[in-house]
């Protein structure tokens, strides 16, 4: 699906800044290609995001007055599900080293991002990795007593 949003796109200290209209964030590039690239990412992944939790998405608005001093851009993506990177909650519960419960509830305590697709359980590859990464253990976390 398209979704096309107003940015904002001023020159900021260490680049140039684009901010849209209606949503919460920002983003930044070297010049304006690399900042018009970084909006158009980051309008497809705030697209998913909101997307894959079930949340509506302000509405977009046009004819937005620049509140920076900056010039209004459009930005236009189609941000569909099915290309997100995922895998499968089995899937992720191997590459974790935990149960698939615990991947269930990693998901609803917001350790990872995923979403269900009827009776199907996505997780987001992106988080997967970013889970390995972090210094703490997969597992649920010992208590005191038990250490």
């Amino acid at each position: 699906m398209q979704y096309t949003y107003e940015f904002e796109m001023w020159r900021g200290e260490a680049g140039w800044c684009m901010a849209p209209f209606g949503l919460d964030g920002a983003t930044q590039g070297e010049d304006v290609a690399d900042a018009c690239e970084s909006a158009a990412d980051w309008l497809r992944e705030t697209v998913r995001d909101h997307v894959m939790r079930g949340q509506a998405l302000p509405p977009a608005s046009f004819g937005n007055a620049p509140e920076r001093g900056g010039v209004t851009v459009v930005v236009s993506v189609d941000a569909a599900m099915s290309e997100i990177p995922r895998m499968s909650a089995a899937e992720a519960a191997r590459a974790l080293g935990v149960t698939r419960p615990r991947v269930t509830a990693m998901l609803a305590s917001g350790l990872l991002d995923g979403w269900r697709d009827g009776r199907n359980t996505w997780v987001t590859e992106a988080s997967v990795r970013a889970r390995l990464t972090d210094e703490r253990k997969a597992g649920r976390p010992r208590t005191a007593a038990a250490k």
